[in-house]
């Protein structure tokens, strides 16, 4: 089985460095910038909750400023679109070259429309949706830290492939150790996702803490209202939601998991990079806009993520 990782930044490293060790998968890793350069000439390392070191000699890195090889053309079975939230488009064109003609994608980018985008440029038949709770970051080119085991939850989405077309790939990860599950609701896996996102990580990065610390009871209030009022919309949406009760606990959950991770948002900020906050609070805010729900919330949040950033 030949899987494609695009977009590998810390999470895409990551799977990619698991992936890598499974008997039978062949890589392609394709990543950008000093990160990608590093791994293409010096290979990955993959530290914390396990280590590997992934040769240049048993994968293949390619990078974006140089482009894709014609022959990784139409030879991938799975690709796994990693990347930012303004990259989706561009990766999933990139995607369409690379898979076989049964071949499949998932984007488990951070935020809400990602999935939507792939099936406009791979058609709704060959797009899972997919989501993970696995926390990563990078502490120098060519490395990625493992902060917190989490889950990788792949789902059905409204005219898509099925478990039976994702089994391979399941398997693959569980092997990989990323702890696989399959939803038969897309839609409702990646709004619980959303919603972990938008209560964790603008908070996080505006405290300049890792994930463990949103623990305290103060932190830990603003992060649940802020999901509730995410939670709030969603329903609206008709979106299938567990109870407020259970969200509160899946929320500790990660929070423990990934209690020395710092979020990519925090990440972002740090480097002076454009922040994922428009998919994430910013789409809460203009959701309840349309369905008549106030988020005030998730709105000042929005603002102080960007005024910040503007900064």
């Amino acid at each position: 089985m030949r899987v494609a990782i695009l977009g590998s930044g810390s999470l895409g490293s990551l799977y990619a460095a698991l992936l890598s060790r499974v008997d039978g998968v062949e890589m392609l890793i394709h990543g950008r910038g000093t990160h990608g350069a590093h791994m293409a000439a010096e290979g990955l390392h993959l530290e914390g909750e396990s280590e590997h070191f992934v040769s240049n000699a048993d994968v293949f890195f390619s990078l974006d400023e140089v482009g894709l090889p014609p022959e990784a053309f139409g030879s991938i079975d799975y690709v796994l679109l990693t990347g930012k939230a303004d990259q989706t488009l561009s990766l999933a064109s990139l995607a369409r070259n690379l898979l076989t003609s049964d071949g499949y994608a998932l984007c488990l980018s951070n935020g809400l429309g990602h999935a939507e985008r792939c099936q406009e440029v791979l058609g709704p038949h060959r797009v899972f949706a997919a989501t993970s709770t696995h926390g990563a970051w990078r502490p120098s080119a060519g490395t990625v830290h493992w902060a917190g085991k989490g889950e990788t939850m792949i789902g059905a989405l409204p005219g898509g492939p099925g478990q039976s077309e994702a089994q391979p790939l399941l398997d693959a990860l569980q092997h990989a150790g990323l702890s696989p599950e399959w939803s038969s609701d897309g839609i409702a896996t990646v709004w619980r996702k959303v919603l972990l996102n938008i209560a964790i990580n603008p908070i996080a990065a505006l405290a300049g803490v890792e994930n463990g610390e949103l623990l305290r009871p103060d932190l830990f209030s603003s992060a649940f209202s802020t999901m509730l009022e995410g939670a709030a919309v969603a329903r609206q949406e008709r979106v299938s939601l567990p109870s407020n009760s259970e969200l509160e606990e899946q929320l500790r959950h990660v929070l423990v998991a990934t209690s020395s991770n710092m979020c990519s948002m925090l990440q972002d900020l740090r480097s002076g990079r454009k922040t994922e906050i428009s998919v994430l609070n910013q789409a809460i805010v203009e959701r309840g806009e349309r369905a008549g729900l106030a988020t005030p919330l998730n709105q000042m949040l929005v603002a102080m993520v960007t005024a910040l950033h503007a900064e």
